[in-house]
């Protein structure tokens, strides 16, 4: 459960890093969210799926019908059963990983129709994963979640949440919320 919370804060902050660049935020489609019950408990987000439906196979620029593969979790080609690594959704414009994550902005053209993940922006190496942003740079490693932006650390381990910015300091707990102000 905790590898998944830390994996979605991740895709939170990479979803917003990638769609920064939007002029108007009214029309994103990002449905995952973190989120504070009333007991400042923090709730569950969605995870990156692959939704069925119309896309855009970058490889080919050809119209396919992705479906998920029950087995592996993947977008696979409805008419081929061959997986898709990157497709595009026409209709909200985001580019998206095989796993049905948001991958905009983050792609490098090998040429031929061949796309890989930016080896600048994002490592991954075993369990440790480092992301960096024009604006923001996240680490995860094993179960422990890091990042900054801007002024703005963040920093989630096994069972608390410690934010600091310019304006103060927040720590959760199971134990409850402490405010510290900046002095």
């Amino acid at each position: 459960m905790k590898k998944i919370f830390l994996s979605m804060i991740a895709a939170v902050i990479i979803l917003t890093a990638c769609n920064n660049d939007s002029k108007d935020d009214s029309t994103s489609n990002d449905s995952t969210s973190v989120s504070m019950d009333e007991d400042n408990a923090m709730t569950d987000m969605d995870k990156p799926v692959v939704k069925p439906g119309k896309y855009k196979n970058l490889s080919t620029g050809e119209d396919i019908e992705i479906t998920r593969d029950e087995t592996t979790g993947i977008a696979v080609d409805s008419k081929t059963q061959l997986p898709v690594e990157f497709y595009y959704d026409p209709i909200t414009m985001d580019t998206l990983y095989q796993n049905g994550m948001k991958v905009n902005n983050m792609l490098v053209s090998l040429g031929d129709g061949k796309y890989k993940l930016d080896d600048m922006k994002i490592k991954i190496d075993g369990d440790e994963i480092k992301i960096k942003t024009d604006t923001s740079k996240i680490k995860i490693d094993n179960d422990t979640y890091k990042s900054k932006s801007g002024d703005e650390k963040t920093k989630v381990t096994d069972d608390k949440m410690k934010i600091k910015d310019e304006t103060g300091k927040v720590k959760i707990t199971e134990d409850g919320t402490k405010i510290k102000p900046k002095s």
